[in-house]
């Protein structure tokens, strides 16, 4: 039940990301700065370091491919293989150390972070964008960075405590023999 109330949860982030955030930011930052709030990617940093990183994986795969598809972009695939790889990253990382506010803020921005550069990276090397390194990064990649810190703070506490609980019906399930 936790697992399909997780689902519901990023697939309505998932939605609320495309619709109603490009209402929210006011067109005056839209001029000077390019805000891209990344609202999934902060939920699945947060799935590989509470649950695991074998779920955040999934999720992070599952729901870039899903954003590739209906956003479509230049290409199919980047979202699919950054959101996948970072969330198991966070798993990884996550997985040797205790995950406090302060841990779990670090790794969200540093994901976020590397995200955003990965994302530059691969459209730069199949030649879909042509912008400099320098505007990319001060009016694109900190506001968007500063933006989903914000919102991985303001989501922290309930995203934990749904989180833990999803961790406790996989551990159940673990002991049952049902994986």
């Amino acid at each position: 039940m936790n697992r399909n109330r997780l689902t519901l949860v990023l697939f309505v982030l998932f939605l609320i990301e495309g619709t109603w955030l490009k209402w929210i930011i006011p067109p005056e930052w839209q001029e000077n700065v390019i805000v891209a709030p990344h609202l999934l990617l902060t939920a699945v940093l947060l799935i590989g370091i509470y649950v695991n990183r074998h779920t955040a994986l999934l999720y992070g795969a599952g729901f870039g491919l899903l954003h590739d598809i209906v956003y479509y972009g230049p290409m199919i695939g980047p979202y699919c293989l950054c959101m996948g790889l970072l969330g198991y990253a966070a798993g990884l990382i996550s997985f040797r150390s205790y995950s406090s506010i302060l841990t779990s803020m670090f790794l969200v921005t540093v994901g976020n972070f590397a995200f955003e550069w990965l994302i530059y990276g691969i459209y730069r090397v199949f030649q879909v964008i042509h912008t400099d390194v320098n505007r990319i990064f001060l009016y694109q990649m900190l506001p968007s960075i500063l933006i989903n810190l914000l919102f991985a703070l303001v989501i922290y506490v309930p995203m934990r405590r749904l989180l833990e609980k999803v961790k406790a019906g996989v551990r159940t399930e673990d002991y049952n023999g049902d994986v």
